[in-house]
């Protein structure tokens, strides 16, 4: 793989820096180890039974704010039997980052991925966001995308208590999770007894928008004198508006649908599109949670929750495209990967000015309803009965729009730059801003609605032992039905979408405006314009939905054609038909999965000594069932036609569509064991072995057929198979924590998993109605070893002369790698496993008095995202690091002032295609800065 020397660079001050963070780590264990392990060795039987019961105890120090969240956090990792890391709220409806998965990342191992700046879904050791099962307050949630993978920004972070991270398998966990089973707690009313009320109101500052926006958040909870009823009600209501800025060229045209013929050579790989992208979205979440705990009887506890989560994107982009035809090429260079360094395009207007003004809104509702019941049976008995509904939907069916209009470059020979080091652009165009001579090109209006809805019961049985080794017996069944549909509703492709394709007919010059873009990505594209014509989307619907746009096409008219005598009429009449561009379900679109599980377990904890030494070994069996059925329509394409003065496009023509249906069932066996001993009272080693299992995303498991068509490649066919086996992984972990009090630790872990049944996409060349197509279906193909290390240290330096005993430091470095990799030298075949990527954390804070401070650093390494992705080709996402600051101020007891600043460093991400001479997009989402006020009571 070719690298800049600026991308060695770079490398080498992350080597540096990931070296001077365990050196900092191990320099402070040496300095204070013996003074911390003779605290440790000797602690009061009373400050031992304190903490036991507290976690938020030092001694007879009550902590709060960070030091809380962080001691509560250690507590539950070292109390756990398996790998298990967590991160706590610091106060009530004060979680320590204002996204939950922007406080996940900070763990070990954990990553993000992130969407328009905003931490989205996360990655647990490699593995991406179907890999992970999330689960709100132990039950599963559905989700409002299309497969299973979990958005974490629907969830309003005031109102979450506890996100536990469970690395190691248990059978009494919900299946799943082989990279992860991540369980988010919201709080209980029987937390604390009494009234308690907290707030916050705070402004959003975004600094590409230049826009603030409020939020707030409150919560009450409140019990009976006796505690034996209490509920609870928390809301938050946030907005921020946020500008991003994207250059991107859709991947690249490779092989024969590169450059060919052109200065004695074939085959050159060129961009299929250079397009400047400012993207301006006003965000509004909306949060509930309400719950209620009543102890009926002394034995018998009820809590019932819900939780709501309203999330909504209004998003417009103004965008300038200039797409490839590599047949319009004249003069080429190229380097030695066979990527295109620059060419020439000819004079005769094969390349347009595209004005593009598009949206993809979100619309997403989240939902959850559970009951759970926890019944003392006998002295050492228990049943618990749980019971839980969810739903989502995301609802944005012909609620985008995609539209452009554009002039031809008529006179010039536009030229195109690769830019070695920064990003390509074009030069030796006609103006971007001139209006005179605009035409009508594609517009349509579009978007999907999905919906997810799950019914989930369980019922476990408990049993304690007070004599013997065998310490407790579980047993439990679970059932689930889960149901997943989505449509995409648009505008009719055969008929509205490309009937103006081609930049045929003239358009009003005060349909447009300039469009004042700036400087785009910090100036990263050399040349790159800065001002193009934007336009009001209905304004542009409604000339096209009138005569004097079809009439240019009629007899008399400036653009009629006398080989297409009808197509004024064919226009009019779809227009009649459907209402103007109003947008339809597209019926070869729908699908709909079924999936019905069912679910046992047995498992049995046991304690005892060896040598003095504290020992628990838990062994379990977890038995799956999984019935799915797939649901959908198919549409055969009738014909295939070419848009005239358009070689980049076509429209394709469906047959009526026919209900189709098809089903699967499987069983599974899935193994656990996890052992801890504790070699010290603050030295703790862990073994784990367990088989667990993914079910395929339920994508793949559609049976519709997505078709399109964008020549100068073939066309496309992508569908899903219900007939996909769930991934299925051996996973063996060890570790060691070395605790030197109730706020420090190191800790070392390694892991090791064998993964089956891996998914991979076949494509195979297929012609239909004389047009080639490339038909691509997954099929369980391939087997990867994913293996890895985590060292993790944090340390709080309470033994420093004041004021320095308020610091405290958090690092941790993730190492994870596979045989598996990617080699870009090989053109296609290739099997490789996806989102493996190095990562790590710094975080220092500072915490005394009134005052709190925190600076986080989170670095992700380089990570191959896609085999196949844009074009076909592989994407390949840069590395990137982030540093986010936050500050408080205590005004009294339950008052303070905070500050918090994300992404103060200015990042930018960025990916290439296959090498990094192929760049395939920058984007940069600015700063973001809050401040307000807290309260608690």
């Amino acid at each position: 793989m070719h690298q800049s020397a600026l991308t060695v660079s770079v490398r080498n001050a992350l080597r540096v820096r990931n070296a001077l963070m365990v050196t900092m780590a191990m320099s402070a264990v040496v300095a204070q180890a013996a003074q911390a392990q003779q605290s440790a060795d000797a602690p009061t039987a009373a400050a031992a039974e304190s903490a036991d019961k507290d976690p938020t105890t030092l001694g007879a120090v009550v902590v709060s704010g960070t030091r809380a969240s962080i001691q509560k956090s250690q507590a539950l990792k070292q109390d756990a039997i398996g790998t298990v890391d967590a991160v706590s709220a610091e106060d009530v409806g004060k979680f320590p980052d204002q996204n939950v998965a922007d406080s996940l990342q900070r763990i070990a191992g954990v990553s993000v991925d992130r969407s328009g700046g905003e931490s989205r879904f996360i990655t647990v050791r490699g593995f991406g966001p179907e890999f992970n099962t999330v689960l709100l307050n132990g039950r599963t949630m559905a989700t409002e995308n299309a497969g299973r993978e979990f958005s974490f920004d629907v969830l309003p972070s005031e109102l979450i208590s506890t996100a536990e991270v469970f690395k190691t398998s248990q059978a009494n966990l919900s299946e799943g999770g082989i990279g992860a089973t991540v369980n988010i707690k919201t709080r209980r009313p029987l937390d604390d007894k009494g009234l308690h009320v907290a707030g916050s109101v705070s402004a959003v500052r975004d600094s590409l928008s230049g826009e603030t926006k409020p939020k707030f958040s409150g919560l009450i909870s409140d019990t009976n004198a006796d505690g034996t009823f209490g509920a609870l009600l928390g809301v938050v209501r946030y907005q921020r508006d946020h500008t991003s800025e994207v250059i991107d060229d859709e991947g690249w045209l490779t092989g024969g649908n590169g450059i060919n013929g052109v200065s004695g050579l074939n085959n050159v790989a060129v961009p299929r599109t250079l397009q400047y992208k400012v993207n301006q979205e006003q965000r509004t979440r909306t949060g509930v949670n309400a719950a209620i705990d009543w102890l009926p009887s002394e034995n018998v506890r009820v809590g019932v929750d819900a939780m709501y989560s309203k999330y909504e994107i209004d998003s417009k982009v103004n965008a300038f495209g200039l797409y490839t035809d590599p047949a319009d090429v004249q003069q080429a260079s190229v380097d030695a990967n066979g990527t295109a360094t620059s060419f020439v395009r000819r004079n005769t207007g094969g390349l347009a000015n595209d004005h593009i003004v598009s949206s993809s809104p979100r619309n997403s509702v989240n939902q959850q309803l559970g009951v759970n019941v926890a019944w003392q049976v006998g002295e050492q008995t228990s049943l618990d009965f749980d019971g839980s509904y969810s739903k989502a939907e995301e609802n944005s069916g012909g609620k985008g729009y995609f539209m452009v209009m554009g002039a031809r470059n008529v006179g010039v020979n536009p030229t195109w730059s690769l830019n070695p080091g920064a990003f390509p652009s074009y030069s030796n165009l006609l103006p971007t801003t001139d209006t005179s001579d605009l035409r009508a090109h594609f517009v349509d209006r579009e978007g999907d609605n999905r919906s997810d809805e799950l019914y989930e019961g369980k019922v476990s049985l408990t049993r304690n032992f007070i004599e013997g080794t065998l310490s407790q017996l579980q047993f439990g069944i679970s059932g689930s039905k889960r149901t997943k549909d989505s449509v995409t509703v648009r505008t009719s492709d055969s008929d509205l979408n490309c009937a103006y394709c081609g930049y045929a007919v003239r358009l009003p010059s005060e349909l447009a405006s300039v469009f004042n873009a700036g400087s785009l990505v910090n100036g990263v594209s050399t040349g790159a314009p800065t001002q193009w014509l934007t336009f009001d989307p209905q304004r542009y619907f409604d000339f096209l939905s009138s005569p004097a746009a079809y009439n240019q096409f009629a007899p008399g008219g400036e653009f009629y054609d006398p080989n297409d005598p009808g197509r004024a009429q064919r226009i009019a009449d779809a227009l009649q038909k459907y209402g103007g561009y109003k947008a339809m379900p597209v019926p070869q679109s729908q699908w709909l999965v079924e999936e019905k599980s069912y679910a046992a377990f047995a498992q049995a904890t046991l304690e005892n000594t060896f040598y003095d030494m504290p020992w628990t070994l838990n062994l379990g069996i977890r038995f799956v069932k999984t019935d799915a059925v797939s649901r959908a329509v198919s549409s055969q394409v009738e014909s295939i036609t070419g848009t005239p003065g358009d070689p980049t496009n076509a429209q394709v023509h469906f047959t009526p569509p026919i209900p189709i249906s098809r089903s699967a069932s499987y069983n599974d066996w899935l193994p656990s064991l996890n052992f801890r001993i504790n070699l010290r009272e603050n030295v703790v080693l862990r073994a784990s072995a367990s088989d667990t299992l993914t079910r395929p995303t339920l994508t793949s498991l559609r049976i519709s057929e997505d078709i399109g068509v964008r020549p100068p490649g073939p066309g496309s066919i992508n569908t899903g198979n219900i007939d996909l086996k769930p991934y299925k992984a051996r996973n063996y972990d060890l570790g060691a924590e070395w605790y030197f009090n109730d706020t420090s630790y190191l800790g070392l872990a390694g892991f090791y998993k064998k993964v089956e049944n891996f998914v991979t996409n076949v494509t195979r060349p297929t012609t239909i109605q004389g047009y080639p197509f490339m038909e691509t279906l997954p099929v369980n193909a391939n087997t990867a070893v994913v293996k890895g290390a985590e060292l993790s240290f944090q340390y709080t330096f309470d033994r420093l002369p004041a004021p320095f005993d308020g610091l405290g430091l958090q690092a941790n470095y993730t190492y994870v790698d596979s045989k598996q990799s990617f080699d870009p030298s090989i053109a296609t075949g290739q099997f490789a496993v996806v989102g493996l990527a190095n990562s790590g954390n710094l975080i220092v804070f500072y915490e005394k008095g009134r005052v709190g401070f925190r600076a986080a650093y989170n670095w992700r390494d380089e990570y191959l995202s896609a085999v196949r992705g844009s074009q076909g080709e592989p994407t390949t996402v840069k590395p990137y690091g982030q540093i986010d600051l936050s500050a408080n101020f205590k005004l009294n007891d339950n008052v303070s002032l905070f500050a918090e600043a994300t992404n103060v460093n200015d990042e930018t991400e960025a990916a290439y295609s296959r090498y990094e001479s192929r760049p395939q997009w920058v984007a940069a989402n600015g700063r973001a800065l809050s401040f307000g006020i807290r309260g608690s009571w």
